[in-house]
C-alpha cells in the first residue's frame, strides 16, 4: 500500500521558501552581470583583432522559388555575421571515407556568443522557431581570408540555446548538415524543377 501523504516537516526555523529574505532579482536587466556585457564582448573582440578567431559565424536565411526546400531555385535572401565572433571548435565533427568521398558528421558547441542578445534574437539568428515555407535558415561557418576563399559548413540547432550568465554568453549546440554552399556562396545543388 503506498505512503500516505504527510504534512510537510523542516527541522530548520524558517525553511527558505518562507524566509522572506530571499527573492528573486527585481531587476536583473541592471544587474552586474548584464553591465559587463559590453565589456566581454569587447574582450571577444580583441580576440578577433589578434587573429584569435580565425572562423567566422554567419546566419543564412535562403528562400527557394519553388515554395519548398529543394523545389526551384536556392537563393540567399539574408546573411547575418555574429558579432563579436563567436568561440567555433570544430574539433568533434569527423569526415569518414566513404564511397561517394569524405562528408563532415557531428556536432560541435559555439560558445562565447554575446550575452546582449536576448533570448528572441537568439530564436531568431539560429532559426529555432520555424520560417514561412520555402525558407530554409541554417548557420554558416566559413574561415576568415587568411587562406584565400574559405570552405563553408553549414549547421543547425540542436537542444535550446542556454544563456550563461556567469560566462557572459549564449551556448548553442549545433549540428552538422550537407549541402552546405561552395566557397564562392552558391549553392551545392542545382536547380530542380517539378
Amino acid at each position: 500500500m503506498p505512503d500516505e501523504p504527510r504534512p510537510r516537516t523542516n527541522p530548520r526555523p524558517i525553511p527558505p521558501d518562507r524566509n522572506t529574505a530571499l527573492h528573486p532579482n527585481p531587476q536583473p536587466q541592471l544587474s552586474l552581470v548584464e553591465s559587463m556585457g559590453p565589456v566581454a564582448d569587447s574582450m571577444r573582440q580583441l580576440l578577433t583583432d589578434f587573429g584569435m578567431r580565425p572562423y567566422r559565424v554567419f546566419s543564412v536565411v535562403v528562400n527557394w522559388s519553388g515554395g519548398e526546400e529543394g523545389r526551384g531555385v536556392e537563393q540567399v535572401i539574408q546573411e547575418t555575421e555574429l558579432l563579436p565572433t563567436p568561440l567555433v571548435d570544430l574539433s568533434r565533427l569527423r569526415a569518414p571515407m566513404t564511397q561517394g568521398g569524405r562528408a563532415e558528421q557531428g556536432y560541435y558547441v559555439m560558445e562565447e556568443v554575446s550575452s546582449q542578445f536576448t533570448e528572441d534574437d537568439i530564436r531568431t539568428l539560429f532559426h529555432v522557431q520555424p520560417l514561412p515555407k520555402g525558407k530554409i535558415g541554417y548557420i554558416e561557418v566559413r574561415m576568415d581570408r587568411r587562406d584565400g576563399e574559405a570552405k563553408r559548413r553549414r549547421f543547425t540547432v540542436r537542444g535550446v540555446p542556454q544563456r550563461r550568465a556567469d560566462e557572459f554568453d549564449w551556448r548553442v549546440n549545433l549540428s552538422s548538415q550537407d549541402l552546405a554552399r561552395l566557397r564562392n556562396g552558391q549553392p551545392d545543388r542545382p536547380p530542380q524543377v517539378h
